[in-house]
Parts: C-alpha cells; structure tokens; sequence
C-alpha cells in the first residue's frame, strides 16, 4: 500500500488521497488561466492555498486543512468550489467528489464474477466477429475471444493492460500513440487508486509500473483521472500491417467493474485486415 502515496512526492504535506490529489491538481492550474497576475516572485508552481481558497468561496485555513489531511470530508458546496477552481474535467471533478465522500475505501478485493455471469460473458465475447477483450477495473485482462486474443500478438506481457503498455519492449513501436495511450492508463489506473487503495494486487501493479518505468511515474505525478469509454487506437500489427480501431468500453452492470473492451474498424484497410488475424500461419 505504500506505493500509493510513496510515488508521489508529498512536499511537505499531509496524506490522505483527497489532501494528494489537492496538493498535486492546484500546481497544474496556471494563474492567468483565472486572469490572475503571474507575479514574479512566485516560489510555487500553479496556484497558490490562499488563491485556491478565494476562487472557491472558502477560508485560508480551511483549504489549508484539506491540503494538510486534517480536514476529509468537505461538503458539496466546498466540493463544487474546487472543481471550478481547480478547472477540473467531469471525470476529475467525479473522482474528487468520490474522495470527498469517503469512497476512498470502498472494495479492495479482486474483481470477479460468480461461474455462471462469467460463462455467460465468455459466450458473448466468442459470438462476437471483432477483436474483444474482457477487462476487470485493474486493467487485467480477464479474457478474449480468438481475434482479441491475436490483436495484441507479439506483445509480452499481456495479462494486464498497463504492463502490457509500459513493460513490452515492443510497445512504443506497435502502438502509433503510445505517449498518448500511457498517459491514458496511468489516468485510468490513478482513478482507481484513489477507491481502492487498500487493494494489494492495486499496490502492486503500480509499484511495479514505477520501478520499470519513469515514463509511468512521471504521469502517476500528474493525478489525472481518465474514464474510459471510446477512443481510436492505431497499431501497427507485426502482421497484418497498419490498423485503425474505434475501441468501444461496454461496462458489465452488477460485475464488479469489468467491461467488455470491443474493437471496430475505422477503414477499409482494417475491415479487410482483421479478418487475417485469425489465420496465424497466411
């Protein structure tokens, strides 16, 4: 568990996962992004506490608190403040709002599902024509159909999909936008962290992620949070060549948080490429 608040660098101040993630989103905010003056005499970057308090309708010392982890339960009103203040996105706004609530220790068991969800499900992923993945909320990978098994050939190790995106030496080559998609998973991995801290398989995973890999701990700096739902992946597959995806995340309801991760062609090329993962040997 030491990972979680061991990575980042606490400067100073308190712990707890809303004071980190205070203390880590006010140094990404700009002055004059609130039309405030620069000042030359900064000596932090982002905002300052006492700025942070006046834009979001709140004492010095209060914020203060928040920061220092003496205070871990700010109303909605204070909550509502800080997104505004810190310019959070919906997802991040969602995640601060879940720490300010206590959420922090909600289920740190291993995902999974009972015999008979599970059989179902590895049902729909065979019947389905295009590659797909089964993911629980850790990004491990849970299960696949044929074509989903083959998408990701050549890549090691692919049990979970962080590992697989920062440890396989052949990762920035296959994947076209592979600053853009580690960034993409460590924000995904971030969110969960902030839940379930207490989860070992959690800890681990980011403890190893860290240990490999700089590129992993500089974003895990950032406390972006990322909520998965579709984007385009470009691969360049060892071979079947170039391919365009539209990746779709169809969550589970009543699963424990796994989705179903379904790969559809953005062009022509890829519809007349996918077909060929399923013959290993062409």
């Amino acid at each position: 568990m030491e990972v979680l608040n061991k990575v980042v660098s606490n400067h100073g101040g308190g712990s707890g996962p809303l004071a980190v993630f205070l203390r880590a989103r006010r140094r990404q905010v700009r002055p004059e992004q609130h039309r405030l003056a620069p000042g030359v005499r900064r000596q932090v970057p982002g905002l300052r506490r006492d700025e942070v308090a006046v834009l979001a309708g709140i004492s010095t010392d209060y914020y203060v608190r928040l920061e220092q982890g003496r205070e871990r339960r700010p109303s909605r009103t204070v909550v509502d403040g800080l997104c505004e203040a810190l310019l959070l996105d919906p997802a991040a706004a969602r995640h601060l709002r879940a720490l300010a609530a206590g959420e922090a220790v909600a289920n740190t068991a291993a995902p999974g599902m009972d015999r008979t969800r599970s059989a179902d499900v590895h049902r729909l992923l065979d019947s389905m024509t295009m590659p797909a993945l089964l993911m629980n909320r850790w990004l491990d990978i849970v299960g696949s159909n044929a074509p989903g098994a083959l998408l990701y050939e050549g890549l090691e190790p692919r049990d979970n999909y962080a590992r697989m995106v920062f440890l396989a030496p052949q990762a920035p080559s296959f994947f076209v936008d592979w600053p853009e998609l580690a960034h993409c998973m460590v924000a995904a991995l971030r969110a969960q962290a902030g839940y379930e801290s207490g989860a070992s398989r959690l800890t681990e995973l980011v403890d190893e992620l860290a240990a490999h890999s700089a590129e992993f701990t500089a974003s895990w700096n950032t406390h972006h949070v990322y909520e998965k739902a579709m984007e385009r992946k470009l691969l360049r597959h060892p071979r079947v060549g170039p391919l365009t995806l539209h990746q779709h995340v169809l969550e589970l309801p009543g699963s424990e948080g796994h989705s179903i991760w379904a790969h559809h062609p953005a062009d022509a090329a890829t519809s007349n490429a996918l077909p060929r993962l399923r013959h290993p040997r062409d």
